[in-house]
């Protein structure tokens, strides 16, 4: 089984590599060409935007002085060395030592209460939410944040936008009333009350600008313009984003603009299954492979959770209906072999494993095994499986896949990984996404 899923996995890769000429079509890929006329589904096309605007988003995006405590950078919970996520289940923050699986907490600090997200494709247009709540989104061509009347006018996407709150949460990079930054200074931005989203944002913005290296990079990025606010800063971001994390070269994407060979014969078979009698595509739909909606897929409870009883309502903390209980976005699947571990707190390890909760979700939150996940012994205690709490999750749950015999569920995921480009395998290619300094002249998390 191991030797079959390993090649399951170079084959797709290896054909693409080599190259092939397109032969008579299939049976299968009549079948396939039939679902993708009528879904109308299409290879991602990149955006392009400017270099100084790249550089500009690059540099900030590496750059701990974004941070109360100048020592954790946007780079560190989503680095592109590790799937643009940081490898562990739930985050962790501001005062954390080292990378991925090395990363510790520090003393009397706390998990985020929620994975990191992926930040793939996330600057194409088709986006209108961010966040596994989606408490960020587009309605009527108006950005709607938790920010409210405080939001700024001029932010050019959701991904835009969302790319300004991290720096005003405590747990994750603005740190708490008190701290000392890494350099021994005050964090003056901690000293800012909750809630005072403008003077948060105003607080880091005078930061950066007092280095002269950024004034001009924000020049050269915005030209005609004197005078830089935070809108600045997260325009920027999203465009390094946009440009850095597309990975539009997979298999998949190459089958789309007509290459047969790009996809193996099991990854078709996968791809059918998706399309028909799994039924994924519902909810992971169209090009992105998301509906961007939020469904109850009775996900274990654990970690410090978001509501004062410990436990994470998702969707409901935004809506306070409850129909929205333990409610989440749907994870858009492209490049996800290398983004695990999976769901929105990273309950999974494995793609198998997430199969096979959907298909038998009640019997896999009862049966959860926190040690088989790679869970720490501080998360397993935070584990909330009792009755009490599995029957409210499951009064909301929200998923229906059939039966599948293993023999499917390996084609299904020979499908899955057709979504991931080669290139994010490539390690030299990954590495030149990282500035070597930053004008700060904080130190860049890089990885050796």
């Amino acid at each position: 089984m191991i030797l079959k899923r390993v090649l399951l996995f170079i084959a797709p890769f290896f054909l693409i590599s080599c190259g092939s000429d397109n032969s008579e079509l299939t049976e299968l890929d009549r079948e396939l060409k039939n679902i993708i006329e009528t879904l109308g589904l299409s290879p991602l096309e990149k955006k392009e935007v400017s270099d100084a605007k790249f550089k500009l988003g690059q540099a900030l995006f590496f750059d701990k002085i974004v941070s109360g405590n100048k020592d954790i950078a946007c780079a560190t919970c989503h680095h592109p060395r590790f799937g643009t996520g940081d490898c562990l289940q739930l985050s962790i923050g501001t005062k954390g030592i080292d990378l991925c699986t090395d990363r510790e907490k520090a003393e009397g600090r706390e998990f985020a209460p929620r994975n990191s997200p992926d930040i793939f494709t996330k600057g194409l247009n088709q986006w209108h939410t961010m966040f596994w709540d989606g408490r960020i989104e587009e309605k009527n061509g108006k950005i709607i944040t938790p920010a409210g009347d405080q939001t700024p006018e001029g932010l050019e996407s959701v991904l835009a936008a969302q790319s300004i709150f991290p720096p005003t949460s405590r747990t994750e990079m603005r740190g708490n009333t008190g701290d000392f930054a890494s350099d021994g200074s005050i964090n003056e931005i901690a000293q800012i009350p909750d809630g005072n989203f403008t003077e948060i944002w105003n607080a880091i913005m005078n930061r950066i600008l007092s280095i002269d290296e950024y004034v001009e990079m924000f020049k050269q990025a915005y030209p005609g313009k004197t005078e830089f606010t935070i809108v600045d800063f997260a325009n920027a971001i999203a465009a390094f984003e946009t440009e850095a994390f597309m990975f539009t070269n997979t298999p998949w994407d190459e089958y789309l603009k007509g290459n047969t060979d790009a996809l193996t014969e099991e990854a078709k078979k996968g791809a059918l299954l998706f399309y028909g009698k799994a039924g994924c595509y519902k909810c992971h739909s169209g090009n992105l492979f998301t509906d961007q909606k939020y469904h109850n897929l009775a996900v274990p409870q654990f970690g410090p959770g978001k509501a004062e009883d410990g436990l994470d309502y998702g969707r409901f903390h935004v809506t306070g209906n409850p129909e929205d209980k333990y409610k989440f976005r749907t994870p858009h699947l492209r490049n996800l072999m290398v983004t695990a571990p999976y769901f929105h707190n990273g309950a999974y390890d494995s793609l198998e494993k997430v199969i096979k909760h959907h298909i038998n979700p009640e019997e896999s939150l009862r049966n959860y095994n926190p040690y088989e996940n790679g869970l720490s012994e501080e998360l397993i205690r935070t584990l909330k499986n009792d009755e009490e709490t599995i029957q409210d999750i499951l009064s909301t749950v929200d998923v229906d896949v059939p039966q599948l015999t293993d023999e499917e569920i390996d084609y299904l995921i020979a499908f899955l990984m057709s979504l991931t480009s080669p290139e994010l395998y490539n390690e030299d290619r990954i590495d030149r996404i990282v500035p070597s300094r930053v004008p700060s002249g904080l130190p860049v998390d890089r990885v050796d």
